[in-house]
C-alpha cells in the first residue's frame, strides 16, 4: 500500500535526529517547576510555623512555568515565521 501524499516527507523540514534546543530548556524548566511544586507540598503539610516561604515559592513556580510557556510559543512562532509561509 502507497504511502498517501500527506504523510511524505516535504522538503525543508528539520532533522529529527538533533534534538530541538527550546524544547530541551523548557524540559528543564518544567522540571524545576515540578521540584518547586514538590517542595511547596513539603512546606505546606509539614511547615506550619513558617508559611512566608509559600509565597516566594509560589511565585517563583508561576515564573518558571511562564517562561517554558513563553520558550515554547516564541520558538513556534520563529518557525513558523522562518517558514515562508503566511497564512
Amino acid at each position: 500500500m502507497a504511502t498517501p501524499p500527506m504523510l511524505d516527507q516535504r522538503a525543508g523540514t528539520w532533522d529529527r535526529s538533533r534534538p530541538d534546543p527550546l524544547a530541551a530548556i523548557a524540559v528543564a524548566l518544567l522540571t524545576v517547576l515540578g521540584i518547586a511544586l514538590a517542595l511547596g507540598g513539603i512546606l505546606a503539610i509539614y511547615d506550619w510555623r513558617t508559611p512566608a516561604a509559600e509565597r516566594p515559592l509560589f511565585f517563583t513556580g508561576l515564573g518558571v512555568f511562564g517562561s517554558a510557556v513563553t520558550i515554547l510559543v516564541l520558538g513556534a512562532a520563529v518557525r513558523w515565521a522562518r517558514s515562508g509561509q503566511p497564512r
